[in-house]
């Protein structure tokens, strides 16, 4: 059995795929409920109540999905991702991995198949949000919603990247988990600065509801450092994984 079946029977015997396809799939489902449903449940709550809530349009369906994407499914991928990539956490599983493989070998199948859990989950929901807001609202041009569908995944990569990071300063499960978001909010926090904007991996994020209100594609920036940063932090955990004592 080799590194790359065994890390897909554990994310599956786990079934921490499951618990990605949940909090992704839920989402996908309430996003276009949320925008079809809230106003008239203000309105039955009285004229003020529908006053203080804005203008909901279709583009919300999706909006509201990758609102709720970005906060607790950014948190249960760093719960998953985690426990994947800390292995060290583990003593004794780690000293039987480490005698019988080199450390990328280790690493790059529990990175690959954690990414790609992730993505296929964000996937799942995006789906849902989008044919939800088609049946419930208006259907959205289904090439933009891929274009920045693309580019959220490519976030969602950057963010197991940093998660493997974390894991080669600390090895505890849960620390990696919550430093790891504390990680991504500070870079989020960087986007407040406007010349640093347009270059932070963050800008991805919005991507997709700026293409479907009728932005503009400018996002090249983003997607070059996004891609050297997932390189070198991979580049950086690896090597710092090699040189640590379990």
């Amino acid at each position: 059995m080799t590194l790359w079946t065994l890390e897909l029977l554990r994310l599956w015997r786990t079934q921490r795929w499951l618990i990605l396809l949940s909090v992704f799939g839920v989402f996908g489902v309430l996003g276009p409920l949320t925008v079809r449903f809230l106003p008239d449940l203000m309105e039955s709550l009285g004229e003020d109540a529908e006053g203080s809530l804005p203008p909901l349009t279709t583009p919300d369906g999706i909006a509201q999905y990758i609102g709720n994407a970005i906060q607790l499914g950014i948190l249960a991928v760093a719960f998953v991702g985690a426990a994947a990539l800390a292995f060290d956490s583990n003593v004794e599983m780690s000293i039987f991995l480490r005698t019988r493989a080199s450390v990328r070998e280790i690493f790059t199948p529990r990175f690959v198949v954690t990414s790609a859990a992730a993505v296929v989950a964000f996937l799942f929901g995006l789906t849902l949000a989008y044919v939800g807001t088609g049946l419930l609202l208006d259907w959205l041009d289904i090439g933009e919603v891929v274009i920045g569908g693309a580019l959220f995944s490519l976030y969602l990569v950057f963010a197991v990247a940093v998660i493997g990071f974390v894991s080669s300063l600390i090895k505890r499960v849960p620390g990696v988990a919550l430093l790891s978001v504390g990680v991504l909010i500070v870079v989020g926090l960087l986007s407040l600065v406007s010349p640093l904007a347009p270059w932070l991996p963050n800008e991805l994020i919005g991507a997709i509801d700026s293409l479907i209100r009728g932005g503009d594609f400018d996002y090249w920036r983003a997607i070059v450092v996004t891609l050297v940063l997932i390189v070198a932090l991979v580049g950086i955990t690896v090597r710092r994984l090699e040189t640590r004592e379990v």
